[in-house]
């Protein structure tokens, strides 16, 4: 049997898209991305991409959640960004001890987990591993979820200050969701919380992090031909990975609105496409920027895996450079569509409307924490003059 390629993965997800985009209204309504859209994505091997060869993975470059993601984001942006955060959280198991691999994907490559990486609760040190217990609020997927990677401060005693932050997976049985995703965008994908009481993690089914969220140091491999290979900077992955799903949004924005304008007259002036120039001047720049966005993520994605083929560690330069690159992203995205939105019409703010959908759903993903567009130009800047750094995903 021939290897999976990237190119191939991309064609599957693209092929899904139709149905998907079919799907987007009962997506937000059900606050949930539909059962058969997981179904597909699981049939499409979209969820291996990841995944080591051995479990019947793919073992892909980092790049093809980009594009996956942007596949679909065109379609549904909820459906995007679960696809593009499963396929990354499969990705951090590939660094877990090979025990926690072994549990998750040794009999199903193709499982679901769901993570929140703000520590919610508390991990307490036991005897061959951890006491776990808190909430997580924002864990998207959660519905379809096998298994949960939840982060914990460490804490020897209740009251002691935390003297580390640790990774830990949990099975479905042992969490349970509280309902309270009732959001202004990206409603569909879920993202409720998550609540652990006092459930043992054994050791080889936690990840460590007391060096700091941006060590380079892990305790597994992303798959065993991985073995001994430099990791890119998780950082980088955990900012850079979720881009897709915006520029995917704001491209499905973009057809969406040159396809309105190419029929619209224009009401009282009777004006036809050919005399609408204010609305053809905000296509184009609308189209330049995400065109711009693509490009500089593409590019960062590929510097990313050719430093790590060579042997080379990712400099704070280029780290500050691809948290800057991710959070301009997702901002320019969003102002792309906001761009588009005035000129589409009163038509547009229907709720079946794809272009009021991708507002909103680019409008939140603009408040995540990749995307704080402040943070991630100090950031960069401080990375080009030495200075120190406190920014979580640097």
């Amino acid at each position: 049997m021939s290897a999976v390629t990237r190119a191939e993965l991309v064609l599957r997800a693209r092929e899904l898209a139709p149905a998907i985009a079919e799907r987007a209204t009962k997506a937000e309504q059900l606050r949930s991305v539909p059962e058969e859209t997981f179904r597909e994505f699981r049939d499409a091997g979209l969820l291996r991409a990841f995944v080591a060869r051995e479990f019947g993975g793919y073992a892909l470059d980092f790049g093809t959640v980009i594009e996956t993601a942007r596949e679909i984001g065109v379609a549904c942006g909820s459906s995007a960004w679960c696809l593009a955060i499963c396929t990354l959280h499969n990705r951090m198991l590939g660094m877990f001890p090979r025990a926690a691999q072994q549990e998750v994907f040794g009999s199903r490559p193709d499982a679901v987990v769901c993570g929140v990486f703000m520590p919610g609760g508390t991990a307490t040190p036991v005897q061959g591993g951890y006491r776990l217990t808190g909430r997580w609020d924002f864990a998207s997927s959660s519905d379809h979820a096998d298994y949960a990677i939840l982060a914990g401060l460490v804490q020897t005693e209740p009251g002691a200050a935390p003297s580390g932050l640790v990774n830990c997976l949990v099975r479905r049985a042992e969490f349970a969701i509280e309902d309270n995703w009732f959001v202004a965008g990206l409603q569909g994908t879920g993202s409720k919380r998550v609540v652990v009481d006092d459930v043992f993690v054994p050791a080889e089914w936690s990840l460590a992090l007391a060096k700091g969220a941006g060590a380079v140091a892990a305790s597994g491999t992303r798959g065993s031909e991985a073995a001994g290979s430099t990791p890119l900077p998780p950082n980088s992955v955990a900012t850079l990975g979720l881009a897709g799903v915006c520029l995917g949004v704001a491209q499905g924005a973009l057809q969406a609105f040159q396809s309105r304008l190419a029929s619209k007259v224009r009401v009282g002036t009777f004006r036809g496409v050919s005399e609408q120039i204010g609305a053809q001047h905000r296509l184009a720049a609308s189209a330049v920027e995400v065109d711009a966005a693509e490009r500089l993520v593409l590019r960062d994605c590929e510097e990313m895996e050719r430093c790590a083929a060579a042997g080379v560690l990712a400099t704070p330069e280029q780290r500050g450079r691809y948290r800057r690159d991710a959070a301009w992203a997702f901002q320019t995205c969003a102002g792309a569509v906001a761009r588009l939105l005035p000129a589409s019409g009163a038509h547009a703010i229907f709720q079946d409307s794809s272009l009021q959908r991708a507002l909103r759903d680019t409008q939140v993903m603009a408040t995540h924490i990749v995307s704080d567009w402040d943070m991630s130009r100090e950031t960069y800047s401080r990375a080009l003059l030495g200075l120190p750094i406190d920014d979580p995903l640097f």
